[in-house]
């Protein structure tokens, strides 16, 4: 089993959550509201009409390529909504700048005209297994607060511009199970948990026992207070990862070796939870 860093944050951040929907019906309309055209220019507008309507139909088929869990009985509707989420970032890495940008020149304004920021720490809780046996470190990292985030949104910034498309992920029942699982438990331990099951278990290990197809999983967990957080503030988040040494989340979800994904959307005591799971099919 290779090494493993996992870790997690507190942090939040409040984005825009709202989809880009396209009316295929409304452009129609909009587009033949004219009723005094020419023959010719009839013509000309007809051929815009069937362009446009091919262009749209073909982006709507795209979209519908991205959302595979649409028909899952297993999953929440936001939960569904996550996996479509995860898989428009996958598929398309540079669309999420439109995001990621913004959120970027924003920090650096606060970095300039408030400094550093207050002093934080992360814990990087490491596992490892070495000939059969585990053993468990806790790192801690220091750093200022308004620094770590305008660093950790340039990297993203990098990251996504360099990034080639990436494999659209299928939902799987067995790998829904392992995080549905795991969040039994948290619930059942106040969300104290971190990635280790209160039988020891770590992702990987539950991944595997439901869904035996598959020949590694790993797994994201992040929480956030307040109001309620959309798919889309979740992958943000994680993706941004701040604070968190070596933006493992991150990477997480944008590794070119999964092939399925199933997540888990909780609240417990005012808390917004989200568990993803990814697994590599064998």
């Amino acid at each position: 089993m290779p090494d493993v860093v996992i870790a997690r944050t507190e942090a939040t951040k409040q984005v825009d959550a709202g989809y880009e929907m396209t009316d295929v019906r409304a452009r129609f309309r909009q587009v033949l509201r004219y009723t005094s055209i020419p023959p010719v220019l009839y013509m000309k507008k007809l051929l815009l009409v069937t362009l446009l309507a091919t262009s749209f139909i073909a982006k709507g088929q795209l979209i519908d390529s991205l959302n595979t869990a649409r028909n899952c009985s297993y999953m929440k509707a936001e939960e569904k909504e996550m996996i479509y989420e995860i898989n428009r970032l996958r598929s398309n890495p540079r669309s999420y700048l439109q995001y990621i940008e913004p959120m970027l020149s924003r920090a650096r304004n606060i970095l300039k005209n408030y400094g550093k920021g207050s002093k934080n720490y992360s814990l990087t809780y490491t596992m490892r297994t070495v000939g059969g046996k585990e053993s468990n470190t806790i790192d801690t990292t220091w750093h200022y607060t308004n620094e770590e985030e305008v660093k950790a949104l340039s990297t993203l910034v990098n990251d996504l511009k360099k990034l080639k498309k990436l494999s659209v992920l299928q939902p799987d029942s067995g790998i829904s199970n392992a995080a549905q699982k795991h969040a039994r438990d948290q619930d059942a331990h106040e969300w104290k948990l971190m990635h280790t099951g209160s039988d020891g278990s770590s992702p990987w290990d539950r991944i595997l026992k439901y869904s035996p197809s598959m020949s590694f999983g790993n797994e994201n967990i992040a929480g956030r207070g307040g109001m309620s957080a959309t798919p889309r503030d979740f992958v943000i988040q994680l993706l941004v990862d701040s604070g968190i040494p070596g933006y493992g989340h991150r990477y997480n979800i944008l590794d070119p070796q999964w092939t399925h994904a199933a997540c888990v959307m909780e609240d417990f005591n005012g808390m917004n939870w989200c568990i993803q799971n990814f697994g590599q099919k064998r």
